[in-house]
């Protein structure tokens, strides 16, 4: 089940959750499948200031923030990943700022000098780092909090 903030037209409901009723009751019948329209996911993170927030991430992946459904929804492009969708809960169901078990990851390629240099780009813009960047076997990684205090990992590897 996918809540937004807004009353959006069936077509933006569907571009904006992921529905799995598939998952709850599988459909056999291949003509049923076929007719079915493709599905489509994106992240959504609450935020105190949206259109802030959309502006720290879009210049973390050099794109342009772009205006949403209402004044309090901003969306920005991730290459290769879809819709980031930023909004500004309800102010009768308010959403406590803080890190969750749910992060933002944005991959690029690179060394540990790359990761260096975009952390550093993350830390002017408002982020803050959880702790020291380091090493794994599928890249260099380091781990930050958003200016919200949304969970952020940035990740660089040679593929």
């Amino acid at each position: 089940m996918c809540i937004l903030p807004y009353a959006p037209s069936a077509q933006a409901f569907s571009a904006h959750c992921l529905v799995a009723a598939s998952l709850v009751s599988p459909v056999s019948d291949q003509a049923v499948l076929d007719s079915m329209e493709p599905v489509a996911a994106a992240v959504v993170l609450a935020a105190d200031n949206p259109e802030a927030l959309a502006a720290f991430y879009a210049a973390l992946v050099d794109a342009s923030p772009t205006p949403g459904f209402s004044t309090a929804h901003w969306r920005v492009l991730l290459p290769a990943m879809g819709w980031l969708e930023l909004y500004r809960p309800s102010r009768q169901r308010p959403l406590p700022q803080g890190r969750g078990r749910l992060a933002v990851c944005l991959k690029r390629q690179g060394d540990a000098a790359a990761l260096a240099r975009w952390m550093e780009q993350a830390l002017a813009l408002g982020a803050e780092r959880l702790e020291e960047p380091r090493q794994e076997a599928f890249g260099h990684e380091v781990w930050l909090l958003d200016p919200e205090g949304n969970g952020l990992l940035l990740l660089v590897s040679a593929a």
